[in-house]
């Protein structure tokens, strides 16, 4: 029975005098450690779902493998990666592991830093947020900004609910209006302060300011009232008118361009309101206001 054991045992010995100088050789061999930074991979991320906070991108490791080993290393072929399979809305809280790493065969991993890592995630949140148009500079002397406008007037923006519901509008980026005489329009990107919220289509908007002459007001005093249908003057027998307009075009007008009347069939309860015309010639100026606005009339002759 002892025969065909040992007529195989110079092999065996071979076998294990070749197994134990491999060990030797392996066991003796030197090794090297080396620190990186490596990116964190979340995969299976939810749908729906975000990160809030500040998020750790980033993990520190220190590797350990041979010299050679370790020399050939790229970052690439290094990173921590998470799972988020089940994940909810909420605080969670993941230990990394050696297992966590992604690393090439033969290197071990002898520290982890941070080690822990916590992720809150919301609902992801859409919301229609108006645009703020942003202006930088002043027009020409004698000349104004009459209205801001930006086409599209509105913008849709997604993230976290609880920075979507922050935010009430979104701005753009400046338009100079510096030395403007003449309408102003540009085409330019919109912006939002939480870097954790995203504009939705397309992230440009055309934005004008028109630019007019400066507006001014005058207030024009005893203007008479023209009482039309009734005789007898009004009570009072003159308003006061304020107008505004250019401020050229207000120069330009005399008191007697400006013109009160009231109609006695509009009358009601014995007052009728004050109509003011502006003459022609006069491009520009209206009427702001009529003090008082109203009058009393006279009740015609007979009446009770």
């Amino acid at each position: 029975m002892l025969r065909p054991l040992l007529e195989s045992l110079p092999l065996k010995l071979m076998s294990l005098a070749f197994a134990v100088l491999l060990w030797l050789l392996i066991a003796g061999e030197r090794t090297s450690e080396m620190g990186m930074s490596v990116p964190v991979e979340l995969q299976d991320f939810p749908r729906e779902l975000e990160i809030t906070g500040e998020p750790v991108n980033a993990v520190e490791v220190r590797l350990r493998a041979s010299p050679g080993m370790i020399q050939r290393i790229v970052p690439g072929e290094v990173s921590a990666q998470v799972n988020l399979v089940g994940f909810g809305e909420g605080e969670h809280i993941v230990h990394l592991t050696e297992d966590s790493i992604r690393m090439p065969f033969g290197v071990k991993v002898v520290k982890i830093s941070p080690a822990v890592l916590t992720f809150r995630l919301e609902r992801t949140l859409r919301k229609v947020v108006p645009v703020q148009p942003r202006l930088l500079g002043r027009p020409a002397e004698g000349f104004e900004v009459a209205e801001v406008t930006s086409q599209p007037a509105e913008v849709r923006l997604e993230g976290p609910t609880s920075r979507v519901d922050e935010v009430e509008s979104a701005f753009t980026e400046p338009v100079s209006v510096e030395g403007a005489r003449d309408t102003v329009s540009e085409t330019v990107t919109i912006g939002i302060a939480d870097p954790l919220l995203r504009v939705l289509v397309s992230p440009r908007v055309k934005v004008t300011a028109r630019i007019r002459e400066r507006h001014e007001t005058r207030t024009i005093r005893g203007v008479a009232v023209e009482v039309r249908g009734a005789p007898g003057p009004s009570r009072p027998a003159r308003v006061e008118v304020t107008v505004s307009g250019p401020a050229s075009a207000l120069a330009e007008i005399a008191d007697k361009d400006v013109r009160a009347f009231v109609d006695a069939a509009r009358a009601a309860s014995g007052r009728a309101p004050v109509v003011v015309e502006i003459g022609p010639g006069h491009p520009g100026v209206e009427v702001r206001e009529c003090i008082p606005a109203d009058v009393a009339l006279r009740a015609p002759a007979g009446a009770r």
